[in-house]
């Protein structure tokens, strides 16, 4: 059964004297995915950087079974240029503290078309595979918890296609919340978060 996995209530999150959100209630389950929608400057991002920042140590959240890791990708993609794919991956498993799994992150380089790539660096690399080695860098993490905030940028048609594959097959054994602006028709989201005037509307899909 799919318990609530964190939650929090009454929180207000402010930037600088300016209130983003006042006082809203949120629960998120142990597995799913949320998308996160709203306007430009409404608090979409600044919400997902709550969760990483403060959830694992402010008295405002609560997490139901113990405090869980999280990983977060934000507009800063956070690799080394200068060295290759394979190079940035076993750097990546080595702070996570987890023995690769060789098969899922092959199988995932495949689905991106990287794996003819994996010794070439990383600035040798157009925008658009740049993403998808940030992403599978996310992905390949042991959290438990997946932040992403507009993941889809710089990806073109097909890569953005199997995003979402990767994405819905991920979800049925992690919580992941994705920062949209709107949800792409492949994409099986559980729920959904819209954000409007500072207040917040959840809506669960599934």
């Amino acid at each position: 059964m799919n318990q609530t996995l964190l939650e929090t209530k009454a929180l207000t999150i402010t930037v600088g004297e300016k209130v983003l959100l006042k006082e809203i209630n949120l629960s998120f389950l142990e597995t799913g995915l949320v998308a996160v929608l709203g306007e430009n400057g409404a608090g979409k991002s600044t919400l997902l950087k709550e969760i990483y920042h403060h959830s694992l140590t402010s008295e405002l959240w609560h997490w139901n079974q113990g405090k869980k890791k999280i990983t977060y990708l934000g507009h800063e993609l956070g690799f080394y240029s200068s060295l290759s794919l394979e190079e940035n991956l076993d750097y990546f498993s080595k702070l996570d503290g987890t023995k690769p799994d060789f098969q899922k992150r092959n199988k995932l380089l495949e689905l991106f078309r990287l794996q003819k790539r994996i010794w070439d660096p990383i600035h040798t690399f157009s925008r658009g595979m740049k993403q998808k080695v940030a992403i599978l860098r996310a992905i390949l993490s042991s959290a438990e918890i997946i932040l992403f905030d507009e993941p889809y940028t710089g990806l073109d048609a097909d890569s953005s296609k199997v995003l979402s594959e990767i994405l819905n097959e991920v979800s049925k054994s992690k919580l992941i919340l994705i920062v949209l602006h709107s949800i792409p028709k492949e994409l099986q989201c559980t729920s959904q978060i819209k954000i409007e005037k500072g207040a917040l509307f959840v809506t669960h899909l599934t």
